[in-house]
């Protein structure tokens, strides 16, 4: 009974993804061809209501795409359950072919030389890449003091924002808006380069080597782990090319954000994962210290790393082999990263991340509705809302693309007058979900309008994205204190020269493939959602960190930001060999006989 009842919401589960993939891919195509001209941004309520037959005929359309898609899927994903069977190559390029997967799935260096190798042309025109402005001000936390400020010099709780009831009264000002750890790495070495060098351009170049570094290590350690539990030359080669041949994953590879770090170390874990869920043999002791170290970059790089770890620990509770494990090298190392910083914030060490940072989302549907029904509020709620933001202001900011001018926030020359961060205070929010609440409910269609806008765009695998390349543009300048950090000279012809290539491959839909982060989105999420949905053993075990992460990426500042989805983008080719491994229980088998991860590969 409760077999039949999980085996029935396991498909409900997968088909109620390919319902959501398909509404969001409708909705770009809607946006696309029926936009009302002269419409200053897409409102699909509207839309809709003006050509209600074409709207339904496009989603119906792109329903019937998925579904077809994600039966083919799910009939794949039920014939690779015993592992997919390492046929004999045929023919001179297949046996060469089959012999490089064995030579490089065999040691995890010859992987990350590999993947080098193929990378060069990407590496040596970009290296080092180029710091952006979340890096500069994440250095400018470390390196400056609030006394240092002058009007050449904006304090880094500025550009943020940072409520100013947040702030210390001393003189230091490191916060966690950005993972505060790794704000002590990128600082730490920037505070070295100018100690030996009086210069930070060496802390540019150490910075973005060990990342690229870090990613090639990553990929490698995680091939040659699935290298003994993937039979199939053929799906190796697959996953092998994915990543080796991605412009996407090379050029974020050297970037100075923090999501890449996230990736790399996304797609380490969850090789370690299967390697302690697939192992025929007990995990020794490395695995133990290697999961745990990769377990704190993961929590390290992301503020939300810690909730993947823990989640994902509380989930493998029920793997049959020794439960508490995972809680030793994964919760621990996140509730430790977590538990320090909240430490830090307690004692005041450091400022805590803003809370307008998590209301991404209710914040541009306020403003859209205040900008589409500037009465929509009443005389008590505008008087309470206007103690945190000027509504005009808020209104007048609103983008689709992007919730920082709500906020306040990002480049202090773009800064508006929308949040009161210089005077609002903690009670001054007790009000605000019951405002964005009621005014949800009187105007229900504006509200869903902007929810739409801040979310469907991750999973259209024709949108365009936000910052989907690194942020490496030509004219962007800083200096922090004294000295220069962008633009970099070193490689900034060739580095601008193939950013506008990129660019312009993007703009056609045959080249756009190669680029496009939310089409790698799409595609894992519905081989996660068909493995779920034929019962695959651990399937919940690789669908939950994506599952999380598109719920968080939701709330994050961007509409469609290609930083944001990067673990999809770097995670596709690992799922796809996590999905050939024979994941059948021992039971499984005819004659009952325990089976090791290379018995047993017919398909």
């Amino acid at each position: 009974m409760l077999a039949g009842l999980s085996k029935r919401s396991a498909v409900v589960a997968g088909w109620l993804v390919v319902v959501v993939v398909a509404t969001a891919t409708a909705i770009g195509l809607i946006h696309r061809i029926l936009r009302i001209d002269g419409s200053p941004y897409r409102l699909i309520t509207a839309e809709v209501r003006a050509e209600p037959v074409w709207s339904v005929l496009l989603w119906l359309a792109c329903l019937a795409f998925y579904g077809v898609a994600f039966r083919w899927l799910c009939a794949w994903m039920s014939r690779w359950r015993e592992g997919v069977a390492a046929t004999e190559p045929v023919g001179r390029w297949s046996t060469r072919v089959a012999r490089l997967m064995e030579w490089v799935f065999s040691r995890w260096y010859r992987a990350a030389i590999a993947i080098a190798i193929l990378w060069l042309p990407w590496i040596l025109t970009s290296y080092p890449g180029q710091p952006n402005p979340d890096f500069a001000r994440m250095i400018g936390e470390f390196l400056l003091q609030r006394s240092d400020f002058n009007d050449e010099i904006i304090a880094p709780y500025e550009a943020y924002p940072t409520s100013h009831y947040l702030l210390p009264d001393g003189e230091r000002i490191w916060s966690n808006h950005h993972n505060f750890f790794l704000m002590l790495y990128y600082g730490g070495v920037s505070k070295v380069s100018i100690t030996l060098f009086g210069s930070l351009m060496p802390a540019v170049f150490v910075i973005s080597t060990v990342s690229l570094l870090f990613t090639l290590a990553a990929f490698g350690r995680a091939f040659s782990i699935l290298g003994p539990l993937v039979q199939s030359w053929k799906v190796r080669a697959a996953a092998f090319a994915i990543v080796a041949g991605s412009p996407l994953i090379a050029m974020w590879s050297m970037s100075h954000s923090k999501n890449q770090l996230f990736a790399a170390a996304l797609v380490w874990w969850l090789a370690l994962v299967a390697q302690y869920v697939h192992s025929p043999e007990p995990v020794g002791r490395r695995w133990y210290v290697e999961t745990t170290l990769v377990s704190l970059v993961f929590a390290v790089a992301v503020l939300f790393g810690w909730m993947i770890l823990l989640a994902q620990a509380l989930i493998m509770l029920g793997v049959r082999r020794g439960r508490w494990a995972p809680l030793a090298v994964m919760a621990v190392p996140g509730l430790l990263v977590h538990g320090t910083v909240s430490l830090a914030v307690g004692t005041g060490l450091i400022i805590p991340s803003d809370p307008i940072e998590t209301k991404g989302v209710q914040l541009q549907q306020l403003a859209l509705i205040l900008k589409e029904h500037p009465d929509a509020l009443s005389d008590e709620d505008r008087a309470a809302l206007s103690r945190i933001f000027d509504l005009e202001a808020m209104a007048e900011a609103f983008d689709p693309d992007i919730s920082d001018p709500v906020k306040s926030s990002g480049p202090f020359d773009r800064k508006t007058e929308s949040f009161k961060y210089k005077t609002v205070q903690p009670e001054d929010w007790d009000d605000f979900t019951g405002i964005w609440l009621r005014a949800g409910a009187e105007h229900p269609d504006t509200f869903l309008d902007a929810l739409v806008m801040k979310s469907y765009r991750y999973l259209d695998p024709l949108d365009r994205g936000t910052n989907w390349y690194p942020p490496w543009s030509g004219t962007y300048e800083r200096t922090v204190g004294d000295h220069q950090l962008a633009p970099v000279d070193f490689n900034k012809g060739p580095r601008t020269a193939v950013r506008d290539e990129a660019y312009d491959c993007y703009d056609e839909m045959a080249c756009r493939p190669l680029l496009s982060h939310s089409l790698r989105t799409v595609l894992l999420v519905l081989i996660c959602a068909a493995a779920i949905a034929v019962g695959r053993r651990f399937s919940w075990l690789w669908a939950m960190p994506f599952a999380l992460q598109i719920g968080i990426v939701v709330m994050s500042p961007l509409s469609a930001g290609g930083r944001y989805a990067l673990g999809f983008t770097y995670g596709l080719a690992i799922v796809i060999l996590l999905m050939a491994i024979d994941d059948r229980q021992p039971s499984d088998d005819p004659d009952g006989s325990a089976r090791t991860p290379t018995d047993s590969r017919g398909s």
